[in-house]
């Protein structure tokens, strides 16, 4: 295991980088992505956390390094998914999850939750709007990966099974809905006038 530990730890990159690529994060993300998820598992080893981490680095970096280089979209990805696992062991997560749990069976009893500004309301509904259109423009595989993944908790190998697939396909799928879901929510978000002001 400290064998697979010290390799996570200095990944080494699988395919070449297109330079030249018009969007050279998508591409590191896409055909990183299982390396990313198991550098990830190696620390927190909770298989679906490790996955929204990733997922999570990925936006981080889409948003606030775009425009760097390929050479360190890279390093910067490996960086800032360490750094989120780190913050999740920090941040007790497992814990409070139990403790959401534990919660929301008490529903009934609690006072109702803080309810959202209007501004909020408001730009959750556009981005839930660009996130479905999104989603609908999908191949029809694609689409049925990522809701089987993300709305019915399914496997990779249970969601390969019902769609006819290998369990690769599915991860791959999975990734690239992903990353065209953040690539249209960024791409709106730079279209807003007054963000970044």
């Amino acid at each position: 295991m400290r064998q697979g530990r010290e390799a996570a730890s200095t990944p080494s990159p699988p395919t070449p980088i297109p330079l030249r690529s018009p969007d050279p994060l998508s591409h590191i993300f896409r055909h990183q992505y299982d390396q990313l998820v198991r550098f990830c598992r190696a620390r927190i080893s909770n298989p679906s956390d490790a996955e929204d981490l990733v997922q999570d680095a990925f936006l981080s970096i889409r948003r606030a390094y775009a425009d760097k280089p390929a050479e360190d979209l890279r390093a910067l990805l490996f960086t800032t998914v360490r750094n989120l696992s780190v913050n999740y062991l920090k941040s007790g997560r497992i814990r409070h999850a139990r403790q959401s749990d534990e919660i929301s069976e008490a529903g009934d009893r609690l006072a109702c939750q803080r309810t959202p500004t209007p501004e909020q309301q408001v730009m959750d509904r556009e981005r839930l709007a660009i996130a479905e259109q999104t989603i609908a423009a999908m191949t029809p595989r694609k689409r049925d990966a990522l809701r089987l993944h993300r709305y019915e908790g399914l496997t990779y190998d249970e969601i390969a099974k019902r769609l006819s697939v290998s369990p690769t396909t599915v991860k791959t799928d999975i990734a690239e809905a992903v990353a065209e879901i953040a690539e249209s929510l960024s791409g709106a978000a730079k279209r807003t006038p007054g963000r970044d002001e």
